[in-house]
């Protein structure tokens, strides 16, 4: 069976992929956290630095930018 690097993250990881695919700037802000369920600031943080880690996403001059374009799209 083929597992794909998305069916491995975590669902906070997942949520914060949603966001970022829904064009969220301010992830952290209230509204973002509740409407994609993110659980904390903390779990962002964590979150990002784990799909930096997986090359999902990429920091380039403190902007997030999606390594795969297929996310993006």
């Amino acid at each position: 069976m083929f597992v794909t690097i998305t069916e491995t993250l975590t669902t906070q990881q997942l949520n914060n992929l949603k966001a970022l695919t829904a064009g969220e700037k301010a992830i952290s802000s209230t509204k973002v956290i509740h409407r994609y369920q993110i659980s904390s600031t903390t779990s962002i943080s964590r979150s990002k630095a784990a799909l930096i880690k997986d090359d999902i996403l990429e920091n380039k001059a403190d902007e997030i930018s999606f390594e795969d374009p297929i996310y993006d799209y």
